[in-house]
């Protein structure tokens, strides 16, 4: 007894083919005398209402955190800004490890951080470290790993100390209060 679909194939009529087989298939997964299964559907059971207490006290917790995230809030997208103006692979390792440890101080919102490296002689580069336009200083990079770590957090040292500089003379001029210029 020959393939049932040895005349197809023989034929060149692959779509049937396909087709009986697919048939014949679709025949063999069923058992004769049974039909289809027919899938079986459950019903979710509604959960039970929470107690007006808990929905008070969820939507207590929810809008206390809302007023939260507000008081946090940064305004602008703009507001706060860190850029990162190096050329090799020294002075954006110095970037990383700065902005791995920069931390506006709080309630400081507007401010410009700028990275920049300048060339140096040949193998070394020199790194700037300005902010809100103001070049804080300017140094070469060493070459090891460990210097350049104490060299960035000597920048975010500098860099936090001016903004909280310029925060504190902000709210002196703000307010009006005529404070006596200190002496050093």
């Amino acid at each position: 007894m020959s393939h049932p679909f040895a005349f197809f194939a023989a034929s060149g009529c692959w779509l049937a083919t396909l087709l009986v087989a697919t048939s014949s298939v679709a025949s063999a997964q069923v058992a004769p005398g049974q039909g289809a299964k027919q899938p079986t559907t459950t019903i979710a059971k509604k959960p039970a209402p929470l107690p007006t207490a808990q929905v008070e006290e969820a939507l207590r917790m929810l809008l206390r955190a809302d007023s939260v995230n507000q008081r946090r809030a940064r305004g602008p997208e703009s507001a706060g800004l860190v850029f990162d103006q190096t050329l090799t692979k020294l002075g954006r390792d110095f970037f990383e490890l700065f902005y791995n440890a920069f931390e506006a101080p709080a309630g400081v919102l507007d401010y410009t951080v700028n990275i920049i490296e300048r060339p140096g002689r040949i193998g070394s580069a020199v790194v700037a470290l300005t902010v809100n336009d103001v070049e804080l200083f300017e140094t070469p990079l060493p070459p090891r790993y460990d210097q350049m770590g104490e060299l960035a957090t000597q920048a975010v040292a500098a860099a936090q100390g001016l903004l909280l500089e310029n925060q504190r003379v902000s709210r002196q001029l703000e307010s009006g209060r005529r404070a006596p210029l200190e002496t050093y």
